[in-house]
């Protein structure tokens, strides 16, 4: 039941030629999990996934080798993902390429039936994707909302303005460090182990797995409310600054030790190893067409990626922005202070809106080179200093560009508020949606074009008129 060395130098190679196309793939990764400790436990996963092979090595081992050509379609699916993720800088397309090849790998190796008998240290090598910030504006708002029900269950007297909770001793603000998504992914990762480990069902398995998603939220409700009333008790002495940080790592970690001694309570005996038949004859053959095809997929992809970079280093001209407001008009507006990643150049000019210099635009240029246009790095607005409000305003429609501009709503804790709309523009059209904004980068990339652009932020005052917003607008378009 060993694995000869021949065997072994063809998985090894197998594994070295999915690290050399996948080299940009994997650094890149590497370097979120360092840099962002939401994602530290990526370190862990793939070196995880092995080790849960290693435990299940009797159905592997009892189990006859018979290389699949099952998973070659989604192979090339995911070669072609990790190029366009590449051509328009998605990392995410990267990640998912990365991770999912890996499993893939081994499943065409391996065979589906040997696959099938460890399919969970194989999806488990997912983890390493490093994704899940999308949720934590909405892990702030569950947190904000069962919060302040908590609080007006106890009849403390609150007033809340979007995600801050004001009390008659101060204000809190349910910030993203607040949202608890570390937490609620490290309970998913851990609660999946567990229950793959020490569950027979699957119906235990699933149930256990839901409850660690919904541990984590419910405590982060509870972390939040109890921080609010050791505020009110002791006048703001404490639960402030460090404090409710602190008190959080502790708290979660009592939480996750809850959610194992719930696990233990629950799990089934899982010492019955007589399901293992250990007199399968073993084979291993790694067929030619496979390795002939994986060498020539991941080679065309690395020689059309080469091609790509290549492309990024041509010389890139500006090209004149489609809006062009009032230079001369000095805006007393309060300031979106737009967050943005290196870019190219950024300006900053006032906008008419009737007689009154009321508008403000914010106008970001971004080569592609060094920097990125459509990028979740990039922000309208200084997420420390506004809160985005769900409130539903009139669209405005510019027949000029053919789009119409939707307009949110922003609170400060002072409760200004203002409106904003932002847009990109790209090669000459104009797009108020970033995935359909980055779709067409990537088809630019790919047909080898230009993929620099503008990324553009309007604020008006919460009170300006649209039809003066609308005709502004116009005005200001490029002749």
């Amino acid at each position: 039941m060993s694995i000869s060395m021949k065997k072994l130098v063809s998985i090894v190679g197998l594994l070295a030629l999915w690290a050399l196309f996948t080299y940009e793939g994997i650094t890149s990764a590497i370097a979120i999990w360092w840099g962002n400790e939401i994602f530290n436990h990526g370190f862990l996963i793939v070196p995880g996934s092995f080790y849960l092979l290693y435990l299940d090595r009797k159905h592997l081992l009892s189990t006859p080798w018979e290389t699949s050509l099952l998973p070659l379609p989604f192979i090339a699916g995911a070669c072609f993902l990790y190029i366009v993720g590449i051509a328009g800088d998605i990392q995410l397309f990267m990640h998912v390429a990365t991770f999912s090849l890996l499993p893939l790998l081994v499943w065409t190796v391996i065979g589906n039936t040997a696959a099938m008998k460890v399919w969970f240290p194989l999806v488990f090598m997912l983890f390493s994707v490093p994704v899940g910030e999308e949720l934590i504006p909405y892990l702030q708002e569950i947190a904000a909302d069962g919060s302040v029900a908590l609080l007006q269950l106890v009849g403390i007297p609150l007033y809340r303005n979007g995600l801050y909770i004001e009390i008659p001793q101060g204000r809190f603000l349910v910030a993203e460090a607040c949202s608890g998504v570390s937490f609620f992914i490290a309970s998913f990762v851990i609660g999946s182990v567990y229950a793959y480990l020490n569950f027979r069902t699957t119906f235990k398995k699933a149930s256990f797995v839901v409850i660690s998603l919904i541990l984590p939220i419910a405590a982060n409700i509870v972390r939040i409310f109890g921080i609010i009333i050791i505020g009110y008790l002791s006048d703001m002495e404490h639960a402030v600054g460090a404090d409710h940080l602190i008190y959080g790592w502790f708290f979660f970690a009592f939480v996750i030790i809850c959610l194992l001694g719930l696990g233990e309570l629950l799990r089934d005996d899982m010492s019955d190893d007589s399901k293992f038949n250990s007199t399968h004859h073993w084979r291993f053959r790694m067929g030619g067409f496979f390795a002939a095809y994986s060498i020539l997929a991941l080679s065309l992809g690395w020689l059309w990626i080469l091609k790509i970079q290549s492309e990024q280093q041509l010389d890139i001209v500006v090209s004149p922005s489609l809006i062009e407001p009032n230079k001369t008009c000095e805006t007393s507006n309060i300031g979106l202070s737009p967050q943005l990643a290196s870019p190219d150049t950024l300006e900053q000019v006032g906008v008419e809106l009737g007689d009154i210099c009321s508008g403000t635009m914010y106008k970001a240029w971004f080569s592609g080179r060094n920097n990125e246009l459509v990028s979740g790095l990039n922000r309208a607005y200084d997420h420390e200093k506004w809160n985005l409000l769900n409130i539903e305003t009139q669209p405005v429609y510019f027949e000029e560009l053919k789009v119409t501009l939707q307009f949110s709503t922003l609170t400060s804790p002072l409760g200004q508020q203002q409106r904003f709309s932002q847009w990109y523009e790209v090669n000459g059209k104009v797009f108020t949606s970033s995935i359909k904004a980055k779709l067409y980068q990537i088809y630019l990339r790919l047909i080898g074009e230009s993929v620099s652009g503008y990324f553009v932020v309007f604020a008006v005052d919460q009170n300006s008129d649209i039809n003066e917003v609308e005709r502004a607008l116009r005005n200001a378009q490029r002749n």
